[in-house]
Order: structure tokens, then C-alpha cells, then sequence
């Protein structure tokens, strides 16, 4: 184990105690916050996590997704993920990077741990304007920037979207249950059943056992500004994955924003693994090693979503339809 694992699993580590030790969830996040500005300060952390991503067999073989994740730690108490983010490729920040959407009955708690971060609004749990409808409404919460250093936490149900940063920006995100830990939460975290998560997800809705397993079906959680409203989405919409090219291109500008160039000799050392695009890694091993610059994509279908991209006026004017309508009901 090397002395940047021991930096990263002592953070890993505190984070299990707080949560060991509380069936509060609440509390056990308020406790996680200083710990998670800790590991977000700490470079030799963030080094550990993408040398950790790059050494998992097919890490350079996946699809393009408009964040990359970096995977950090999976339990039946807490779930921890690093979030890169990645910019417009014109910088433009007043747009969102997803839907307005809640997570339920989960708790998030999140702090920027590279870059300068981005502009993120919290929003009211929804409301829905007709028994029947999908339109729905909400107040805003809170519109703030989410900067280098800052925690930001969501609770259950609360509406919230992040818009583009103007450059690479990366986040830990802690992710929670609100309720106590209990075996529902241990059988999820069974190997086996947590790589196959989605395909149990859509059995168990369909035989009606949702409620018995705990299962998160997504389920008007996603919204987007309409002229007198937000309208509500049934069933969520990801986005598509992207060509691995572009995947590439952006690990690599991760690479290279955040100083860990020295990572290239662990990703030549896997070459001989890579099935898809290895030129193309040769190539940009060769553009990190030398310095020379690498952009991150994003994919089409990663932008310019309706129901997924849209500026601030448009969010401000779904406000103000449910802001007057709330008057006029009064």
C-alpha cells in the first residue's frame, strides 16, 4: 500500500466510523462534512482516486458519459464518488449540466475538490398543479456558487440542478439513505446483485416489490421549465453514452488539469489491455507527457437537451408562473 493510499483510505476510513457509530443519518453527514473538506484539499487524495479509476480492468474501454466518475467507495451505509465535470466548450456557464431533479429518500452532501466550481440552485420539494398532470410547482431554495473548498448539502426530495463550470471542476459527492441502515441495505451491496442494480430495479418494479426491497425506481424526479411551470418527467431520461473517444480525450484532460502527468507510466504499463482506441492513447500518453494541450469533450446528446439544458430565464420564469399562481390561489 502506498503512502497515497494510506492519505485516501485514512479519509475512506474516518467516513465509515461516523457512519458506523450514528443510525442518524443526518447527524452522520453534518460529522462527514469537515472530513470530506479534508480529503477535497488534499491532492494527494484526488491523485489516489484517478490512479485507483485508471487501474481497473476496462477503465479505458468505457463510453462516454457528460461527467466522469471516479468511483471511491461503496458500502450498505454511504456511497462516495468524485464528479469531474466538464465545461461547454465555449465556457458558457448560464446553462444546466442536467435536469432539475431530487433523489428521493437520499441524502447528498457535496464539496468542490478542484477547479472554481459552479453556480447550483435548491429547490422546494414539487408540487403537482393537477391530480392528473405533470405540471408541478416549486420555490427557490437557494442559488449559490459551489466553489473550491465549499459543502453543499441536499436534503430528501429537495429539487436541485448544477449548471456548467467554466472549466474542469470536480466534486465528492456522499450519498446516503435517510433512513437507519438495516439488511435491505447489506443485500444491496452483495456483489453480484449491485452489478446487475438496474435490470433488479425494473423486475422488482414490475412484480410491485419496490417498497419490500427499498429500491429506488425514478419516478417524476426529473423537471424542466415550462412557461407556467416545471413539467414533471414520468420516467427519467439519461443521456446517452458518448463514442469512448471522447471519454479518452476528457480523462486525459483530467489528467493534465490536475498535475498528475506522472500517472501516464501506470496507463502505458495497461496498454496492452486497452480493446477500443489504443492509437488513440498512445497518442494522447504522448500530448500528456510532452505538455501538450488536451480538451475534454462532451458527446453530442450531452448538450443542448431541451428538457435537460436550459438557462437561468427560463428557470426564473417557471418561478415567477408558480410565484403568481401561488398568489392568485391565496
Amino acid at each position: 500500500m502506498t503512502g497515497h493510499s494510506v492519505g485516501l483510505d485514512r479519509h475512506v476510513g474516518a467516513l465509515r466510523a461516523v457512519f458506523a457509530e450514528s443510525r442518524d443519518k443526518y447527524a452522520a453527514h453534518a460529522v462527514a462534512q469537515p472530513v470530506l473538506q479534508e480529503m477535497a484539499a488534499s491532492p494527494v487524495a484526488l491523485t489516489t482516486m484517478l490512479e485507483r479509476h485508471i487501474s481497473r480492468s476496462g477503465s479505458l474501454d468505457v463510453k462516454h458519459y457528460p461527467v466522469v466518475s471516479l468511483d471511491i467507495e461503496t458500502n450498505a451505509h454511504f456511497g462516495l464518488v468524485a464528479n469531474c465535470w466538464i465545461p461547454l466548450l465555449d465556457g458558457e456557464t448560464n446553462m444546466s449540466t442536467k435536469a432539475i431533479h431530487h433523489h428521493g429518500q437520499m441524502l447528498l452532501t457535496t464539496v468542490t475538490a478542484f477547479g472554481p466550481g459552479y453556480e447550483h440552485w435548491m429547490f422546494t420539494p414539487p408540487e403537482p398543479l393537477e391530480p392528473d398532470g405533470d405540471l408541478y410547482t416549486m420555490r427557490l431554495l437557494e442559488r449559490a456558487p459551489h466553489p473550491v473548498g465549499h459543502a453543499a448539502f441536499v436534503d430528501a426530495n429537495i429539487g436541485h440542478v448544477p449548471f456548467f463550470p467554466p472549466s474542469l471542476s470536480i466534486t465528492l459527492a456522499l450519498w446516503s439513505s435517510r433512513r437507519p441502515t438495516t439488511w435491505r441495505d447489506h443485500v444491496k451491496r452483495v456483489p453480484s446483485l449491485h452489478k446487475h442494480s438496474m435490470t433488479l430495479r425494473k423486475i422488482a418494479a414490475s412484480a410491485g416489490l419496490t417498497g419490500v426491497l427499498d429500491l429506488k425506481v425514478a419516478r417524476y424526479f426529473d423537471f424542466f421549465p415550462a412557461g407556467e411551470g416545471f413539467r414533471g418527467m414520468k420516467e427519467r431520461e439519461e443521456f446517452g453514452r458518448g463514442p469512448n473517444a471522447d471519454y479518452l480525450y476528457s480523462l486525459f484532460h483530467i489528467l493534465q488539469r490536475t498535475s498528475n502527468e506522472r500517472l501516464a507510466v501506470q496507463v502505458r504499463s495497461g496498454l496492452n489491455a486497452v480493446t477500443e482506441n489504443r492509437r488513440l492513447v498512445e497518442t494522447l500518453l504522448t500530448d500528456l507527457e510532452q505538455g501538450v494541450p488536451i480538451q475534454a469533450r462532451l458527446s453530442a446528446g450531452h448538450y443542448g437537451v431541451p428538457y435537460a439544458n436550459f438557462g437561468a430565464e427560463a428557470v426564473e420564469q417557471a418561478l415567477a408562473a408558480c410565484a403568481t399562481r401561488a398568489t392568485t390561489s391565496a
